[in-house]
């Protein structure tokens, strides 16, 4: 466990060193998400960071996929319109910090979410997305953060 007393520098350096070690990882699902098809029926996507109800869990992230005639199918493993997928767990390897960094007085869980989303952009371009044939956007469910979304696609 990480104990309270790092300053707000020191705290997203250190959280952003423990998304860096998986980053490499990450990047190859991306590029294996890139490689399926995405049909002429899906006419966006967003990408949803979640932290849980207190910003205290480690953050998941899910792709929507949407477009005419939205589905649910879970059992079709390809691309449609309604789609969602869970990105792998990219962050399980976070460290624990002590629960003083999420009170309000610190912000932890407004940092955590800025962090998350710019760290899973850059990794996002990195794995090729920029050309991705959708438009795509992240933003930080429930709130967290600054609340702006980051285009990750250059399709608009």
């Amino acid at each position: 466990m990480i104990p309270f007393g790092l300053n707000e520098g020191q705290f997203v350096k250190r959280y952003r060193g423990c998304l860096d070690r998986v980053s490499s990882g990450f990047i190859k699902s991306l590029q294996e998400l890139f490689s399926k098809p995405v049909p002429e029926t899906v006419t966006e996507a967003e990408v949803q960071i979640f932290l849980g109800d207190d910003g205290m869990e480690a953050p998941s992230a899910w792709i929507y996929y949407q477009g005419i005639n939205n589905k649910v199918d879970s059992s079709d493993p390809s691309i449609f319109p309604g789609k969602s997928l869970e990105l792998p767990s990219f962050l399980q390897k976070i460290e624990d910090f002590d629960e003083e960094y999420y009170s309000e007085e610190f912000g932890g869980t407004y940092l955590i979410a800025n962090i998350s989303k710019a760290w899973l952009a850059e990794c996002w371009w990195k794995a090729g997305g920029w050309n991705y044939p959708v438009p795509v956007k992240v933003w930080v469910h429930d709130e967290f953060g600054d609340g702006d979304t980051i285009d990750l696609s250059e399709h608009r």
